[in-house]
This record gives structure tokens, sequence and C-alpha cells, in this order.
């Protein structure tokens, strides 16, 4: 995977999340364990260390004064990740990405959209460099990191207050992504 640049990776992230609602987030890899790169993210304590573009439906200021920083996620723990999220193949986190861009469902096979749709996929996940690991908390990934998604995501671990939602976090040497969808159901 060649690393990419910033124009084309935050064109897109537009292109897959902006119809979206969705959380899409760099931070720094500052501890031995990237779980706590994660809650930094989680909780907006750290900035993306490129200063790339965020995707953060929740701006509300207002709310996550009320809800805690980590607002929609609930406040997350290194426990918590732990215990919720699994480990994914890089191709399972890039399905993941194109599932969130058709409202969790199935994903045309053959159209040009979809071909697109993976192609920037591949672009955001490129950032991350060829030494990643991916955690997701859908549930068929409890079983293996290369769930079948044929038919969408059907099943997941919540970690935020709404009623649905999945993701995956994308851990690199230097930086950890999280990429979030929440409740299309």
């Amino acid at each position: 995977m060649e690393t990419v640049n910033r124009t084309a990776w935050e064109e897109a992230s537009l292109r897959l999340l902006d119809d979206v609602y969705a959380f899409a987030a760099t931070g720094p890899r500052a501890h031995s364990d990237w779980r706590d790169d994660v809650l930094a993210v989680m909780n907006h304590e750290v900035d993306d260390p490129r200063g790339w573009n965020v995707l953060d439906w929740e701006t509300d200021k207002e709310e996550r004064a009320t809800a805690g920083p980590s607002f929609p996620f609930r406040p997350p723990s290194r426990e918590l990740l732990e215990e919720r999220l699994f480990p994914v193949t890089p191709a399972t986190a890039e399905r993941l990405l194109v599932t969130m861009t058709y409202d969790w469902g199935p994903v045309p096979q053959d159209e040009e959209a979809a071909a697109d749709a993976y192609a920037d996929a591949r672009t955001l996940l490129s950032r991350y460099g060829e030494q990643i690991s991916c955690y997701s908390n859908i549930t068929r990934a409890r079983a293996t990191p290369s769930p079948d998604l044929t038919d969408g995501v059907d099943g997941w671990v919540s970690l935020t207050q709404y009623d649905g939602d999945f993701g995956f976090v994308v851990v690199s040497p230097e930086e950890v992504g999280v990429f979030w969808s929440f409740n299309p159901i």
C-alpha cells in the first residue's frame, strides 16, 4: 500500500462518509498500548497529527458537556475496547468502510459506484501504511477476522449511546484511525 496525500485522502473521505452519519478521525501513536491512543481520539483529546480533515457529525459542544467528551461514544475505557473490538483484516476494514456508505446493507457487486467506493476505502486505509492492524465491533468478527459481509452488517457490540453503531479502528506504528457509523436503522 502506498501512502496518500492530504487532498486525495480528504476527497475520498468526503465521497465515502459525508452523506453518512459517521465519525472518522486520526490521532498519533503516543502510547505502548494502541487502545490508549484510540481512547484519546474517541475523547476528542488529540488532533489529527497531519492536520487533515476530521469527520464528526456530533460537534454540539453543549451535548458533549452534558454527555461527556467522548459523545456519541459511551465513556470508553481500555477494558471496554478490549472486550468489544475484535481483530479484522485490512480487507475487512475496507469492506466495512464501503458498507457504511450503503447504509450497512449489501454492497452492489458490479456497479461502478461500488468500485469507486472500494477505491476510496483503499485510499483512506493507505494513509496508515502497510503495517496495520484493524479491529471492529461487528459480531461476526468474533468468529473470524475475515467475516462474510455479503449481506452487510447485521450485528454489533455497541460502543455508543445509539441503538446501532459499528466501526473499526486501524492501528499503524505512527497513527490510529477511528471510523464509525451510527444508527442507520
